[in-house]
């Protein structure tokens, strides 16, 4: 899930010329022996780069800009790579300047070619390999993940402590719809859910459709107000369109639309989320009432005018009433983003959903009971997008929801494995800054060793 905007350039400053300055000074300075590496740059990127080659020079530009408070644009691109590629070397760039600092554990220089081996400010290893032209620009620039080992549980305890966020994670057998846990850390501490909160929408849809009073075939339909929030799926349909509460749970789950979201919220009408947060175990339901909708919460956290302080007030000292009261401020206006709060996160002011590892398992293990009959198909909803790519002759069933708001990244699985063992595996991060979705690749790639922990037989 990410914040819907209007303009995804608005607000952002041009370094129109700085780049080719830099690149400048550091030509003049090729023509200087070094006896050792300056000391003010060992500082600042970890290890010292060699500027007498193309490759060399270009590899040092790349991390004065990604570490530069300058943001990344296609005019100083164009001073490093060729026209061709300075879209896609903009786009990567840009990953990296909001993961910054971004420091050099060693660099590698070849002919016409130069890798780094760099950390990202929460930990992660980054290998960024450039190559040259005849002409000196680059013509190709990668930047790849380098998944951490992960041999036992405690290396993920040290991967999330070293990466600076408050964490959760787990790795829980379940049983009979009982969640029994194997491993894990802060398994009962509350933190941002981002878009899982959408399993209890979910459930409440399977609540109804079961109880008879949704079915999945009605008809929901699209005001100008419910596009403001964002939608993957259904973007292309202008208001008034209809769509089915089937297709909308789909979206919600595999593409995690906002939009589909409020539409299924608004068609189960008031209370009824609440009272799935309370069938699903939940740990404080009444934190969560009444259940912001998408477009309220984004209004609050993103929106203008500005309102998160009287959120965060009505969240610690207002209880249900004072929440309702902000909620209805949201209402009285369309949703407006505030273009210089896009990456800012809101979890600060309780600009959230919010739930523990314990929760996440119980609401998991909660859907697929609520999996019969009329609501079969939530199964295949929850499995259409596993998002994880596990061996198939080992897990016969993957269902998956994750979420990512600024500063908040979560994954959770369902998956049973060929012995029919149900297992659920989540993870809950909250920095106090936004990263990128480079984030979510290193997150990934340490879950997909989570897998490999478990005892499948």
């Amino acid at each position: 899930m990410r914040v819907a905007t209007h303009s995804a350039s608005r607000g952002r400053c041009r370094a129109a010329g700085l780049w080719v300055a830099v690149a400048l000074v550091v030509t003049l300075a090729c023509s200087c022996a070094h006896a050792g590496p300056p000391p003010a740059e060992a500082a600042a990127y970890g290890a010292h780069i060699d500027i007498n080659t193309p490759q060399g020079l270009h590899a040092k530009q790349t991390l004065d800009m990604v570490n530069s408070d300058w943001p990344i644009g296609p005019i100083g691109v164009r001073t490093l790579a060729v026209p061709a590629q300075v879209d896609s070397v903009v786009a990567a760039l840009d990953r990296l300047w909001w993961d910054r600092p971004i420091t050099v554990t060693s660099v590698d220089v070849g002919a016409g070619e130069a890798t780094l081996h760099t950390l990202t400010s929460y930990g992660a290893a980054q290998d960024i390999e450039l190559r040259t032209s005849d002409g000196g620009l680059v013509d190709r620039f990668k930047v790849t993940i380098q998944p951490p080992a992960i041999h036992r549980w405690s290396d993920i305890d040290a991967e999330l402590t070293k990466s600076g966020a408050r964490y959760s994670y787990q790795a829980s057998k379940v049983t009979d719809g009982k969640c029994t846990t194997l491993a894990g850390t802060n398994l009962d501490q509350s933190l941002p859910l981002a878009s899982i909160f959408k399993l209890y929408v979910l459930l409440a849809v399977a609540d109804a459709v079961n109880a008879g009073t949704v079915s999945w075939t009605d008809r929901l339909t699209i005001t100008a107000e419910d596009k403001a929030v964002g939608s993957a799926g259904f973007d292309h349909l202008v208001p008034g369109s209809t769509v089915s509460v089937r297709d909308a749970a789909q979206q919600m789950i595999s593409a995690s639309d906002n939009m589909a979201t409020d539409l299924l919220i608004g068609r189960l009408g008031p209370g009824a989320v609440e009272r799935a947060l309370v069938a699903a175990g939940h740990h404080d339901p009444a934190s969560m009432t009444p259940f912001p909708t998408a477009h309220q919460l984004f209004a609050i956290g993103w929106g203008d005018p500005d309102i998160r302080e009287q959120w965060k007030t009505a969240v610690e000292h207002g209880g249900s009433q004072g929440r309702a009261q902000v909620l209805a401020l949201t209402n009285k206006n369309p949703y407006d983003p505030d273009p210089y709060r896009t990456h800012t996160p809101a979890a600060e002011f309780g600009a959230e959903w919010y739930g523990s590892a314990a929760d996440i398992c119980r609401v998991h293990a909660a859907l697929q009971s609520a999996a019969v009959g009329p609501a079969a198909p939530v199964r295949d909803i929850l499995s259409a997008t596993p998002g994880i790519d596990l061996d198939p002759s080992k897990w016969r069933y993957i269902g998956a929801k994750g979420g990512n708001l600024p500063g908040d990244l979560t994954f959770s699985w369902y998956a049973v494995d060929r012995t029919g063992q149900a297992w659920v595996v989540s993870f809950q991060l909250n920095w106090p800054k936004y990263r990128s979705l480079a984030a979510a690749e290193w997150l990934l790639s340490i879950a997909k060793q989570a897998f490999g922990l478990l005892p499948v037989a």
